[in-house]
């Protein structure tokens, strides 16, 4: 990964507002599910969103039963994970993020 690289996929909403739901879980996983219900997406569409965070290794995933749970990759070099821990953090006060973390704490799993 590079930093051009970075840039390009926090330049896209959808991946944005991803990264900033598991960067509040942090460093606990979401399901694919909670995914598609915060952010009104079909599962193809979070799959191929997270393909692209899962190439540039920014994010691990974990099959569970029939659900994919994703988390923060720890093991990001530490210059990618500081970069992208102050842009979440505050990201995570403005609109549509903020609204995204309510729904998130409202949220029941259905998929465990």
């Amino acid at each position: 990964m590079n930093l051009t690289d970075l840039f390009k996929v926090l330049s896209n909403p959808v991946r944005l507002r991803a990264l900033v739901l598991m960067h509040k879980r942090h460093p606990n996983s979401l399901c694919v599910c909670d995914f598609m219900e915060i952010l009104d997406c079909s599962q193809s569409m979070v799959s191929r969103h997270f393909k692209q965070l899962r190439d540039l290794e920014l994010v691990v995933a974990e099959q569970r039963n029939q659900w994919v749970h994703y988390r923060l990759n720890d093991e990001m070099p530490s210059k990618y994970w500081s970069l992208l821990h102050i842009c979440l953090t505050n990201a995570s006060m403005e609109p549509p993020f903020r609204d995204d973390i309510k729904r998130l704490q409202k949220l029941i799993r259905n998929c465990l």
